[in-house]
């Protein structure tokens, strides 16, 4: 399954709430604490994420129901025609947690300088370690009780400081386990964050 590179067109431009950085394990590098990461309502209207609506709303509705939520089975390729290039999906793997990509868009590969297709979570980073402590935690999080995820920073791990990038993830699940993330990503400015691009997004605590 191909996908095919999205035009960067002009990076999202919004106004908002100063920003505030939180610190997530003392342990980690600056460079992966450049990275926030936010738990938000899954219930909460999809007009509140923004520029990521369109695709809120989708995962909501293919939602089974019995308050459920959706499995990658529930989606086909062609429901992401706009974000093609600009998504990945990863597979939940266990024993030891972790994540793998099994799709990686080419507008992502620019963005990042690298191609995740079949690699783990941070694995071709600066320091894999430091942003693996970082993001898995995020992950595990979600594991244990699924939400709608957001997470924004500069590339720096991947000596892109100049790229700063907004990504939505959600949860697919598979009898009742997280299984695979879909995960779709905006280019921003460089000195906007999450309150900044989505002002009325629904979010419960930052990582």
């Amino acid at each position: 399954m191909g996908l095919r590179s999205q035009s960067r067109g002009n990076p999202i431009r919004a106004h908002g709430p100063t920003r505030r950085r939180l610190a997530i394990r003392p342990q980690t590098s600056e460079a992966a604490i450049n990275w926030r990461y936010a738990k938000c309502d899954r219930d909460a209207a999809p007009e509140r994420f923004g520029p990521f609506a369109d695709l809120v709303r989708l995962w909501q509705t293919r939602a089974p129901g019995d308050a459920g939520l959706p499995g990658r089975s529930d989606f086909d390729v062609f429901d992401f025609k706009d974000w093609l290039g600009r998504i990945f999906i990863a597979r939940v793997e266990r024993e030891p947690f972790n994540l793998r990509f099994t799709l990686w868009g080419t507008q992502l590969t620019e963005w990042w300088g690298v191609d995740y297709t079949n690699k783990s979570l941070g694995s071709v980073s600066n320091d894999p370690q430091a942003l693996q402590a970082v993001e898995l935690a995020y992950f595990e999080e979600m594991d244990r009780a699924p939400f709608i995820g957001l997470a924004c920073g500069l590339l720096d791990q991947y000596d892109r400081s100049f790229i700063k990038v907004i990504g939505l993830d959600l949860p697919l699940l598979d009898g009742g386990q997280l299984s695979q993330v879909l995960s779709a990503h905006l280019e921003i400015d460089p000195d906007r964050d999450i309150p900044d691009v989505l002002p009325d997004c629904p979010v419960l605590r930052y990582f």
